[in-house]
């Protein structure tokens, strides 16, 4: 078995979406002086590599401590965008999975998480079109990750594919990373989310599985 990280390391000063708060770890005890260290983490649970759940657009869905592990974990099939030269993701460019079955989650590899810490980063990543979204939301997954900060333009007020993915009861995994390590299908994605009472979203620890 071969477990691959994807998840961004999580630090003080990391990168966050626009007019998110920053994240800030503070180490209150050290083990030299107190026998023990413990930090305090105070941060978005929106921050590094999370997950969006119903509940981050739609007042009457569950939280995630209703939410089950085995919504978070399954197989996984990459399709690769690297290639794209548009500045959305259309249905022809997913076409790869209408012929996929037993699939859980589908991972978008962009290469785009190279711009991680870099002004470029959360500017002109690509998104997906409403009907794209709409086309992943109808494949019966139970979710979607990709190496981007969101599947909506960062300026987007209504965010379509959100609401798309999410109605379709899909969770989102965003800022992804390592993506091109995965093979192209047969293995498990995991993202595991912390068990928040009412929670919308969660920093995860994202994860492959080969075997």
């Amino acid at each position: 078995m071969n477990v691959i990280d994807l998840s961004h390391i999580i630090h003080t000063g990391m990168p966050v979406f626009p007019g998110d708060e920053s994240a800030n770890l503070r180490r209150t005890h050290f083990v030299n002086k107190d026998g023990f260290a413990q930090t305090i983490l105070t941060m978005s649970s929106h921050t590094g590599t999370h997950l969006d759940t119903a509940a981050h657009l739609f007042a009457d869905a569950p939280g995630l401590d209703w939410l089950g592990p085995n919504n978070f974990a399954g197989w996984g099939a990459v399709v690769n965008l690297t290639n794209l030269r548009t500045p959305f993701i259309e249905p022809a460019d997913l076409s790869i999975l209408s012929d996929m079955e037993g699939l859980d989650f589908v991972i978008l590899r962009t290469g785009w998480d190279v711009h991680w810490k870099t002004d470029r980063y959360y500017a002109d990543f690509p998104a997906l079109s409403e009907t794209s979204a709409r086309f992943i939301g109808g494949l019966g997954l139970k979710g979607i990750g990709m190496d981007t900060p969101s599947p909506d333009l960062v300026d987007s007020r209504t965010l379509p594919a959100h609401i798309a993915l999410l109605d379709h009861g899909l969770v989102i995994v965003e800022n992804l990373t390592n993506v091109g390590e995965l093979p192209d299908e047969g293995f498990i994605f995991c993202c595991l989310p912390l068990r928040l009472k009412d929670g919308e979203g969660s920093p995860v620890r994202a994860v492959g599985i080969t075997f």
